[in-house]
């Protein structure tokens, strides 16, 4: 396992954990602390934010190297499997199959290699 790849399995541990304690911390409150309006709305919507935050940056860069054209761009792995992973997440309501989605997208057309 290459620095890299520690890097990323690091980036994906961090996510499962951010996203496990965001949506189950008030489950262990009482009732009367648990979130309401605004809060209750954006904690709903911080899993598949967290998956944009993650994987935009990474297609954002196969999209601006130099030279890069469509084809090049949809041949690095890194854009397919950032839609896909997005796709995924949104119709399961959970981040969970998009980044196994995601993964191997990126895995089948050898992206990042």
């Amino acid at each position: 396992m290459t620095l890299a790849d520690g890097y990323a399995w690091a980036a994906i541990g961090g996510l499962v954990v951010v996203v496990f304690v965001t949506r189950n911390v008030f489950m262990a409150l009482p009732r009367r602390l648990h979130p309401s309006g605004t809060l209750e709305r954006a904690l709903r919507v911080a899993p598949l934010a967290a998956l944009v935050a993650l994987t935009v940056p990474a297609a954002a860069e196969a999209w601006l190297a130099p030279g890069a054209g469509w084809l090049e761009v949809w041949q690095d792995g890194r854009l397919p499997a950032a839609v896909v992973t997005l796709a995924v997440a949104r119709a399961a309501g959970t981040p969970f199959p998009g980044l196994a989605a995601g993964v191997a997208v990126l895995l089948a057309i050898g992206g990042l290699g």
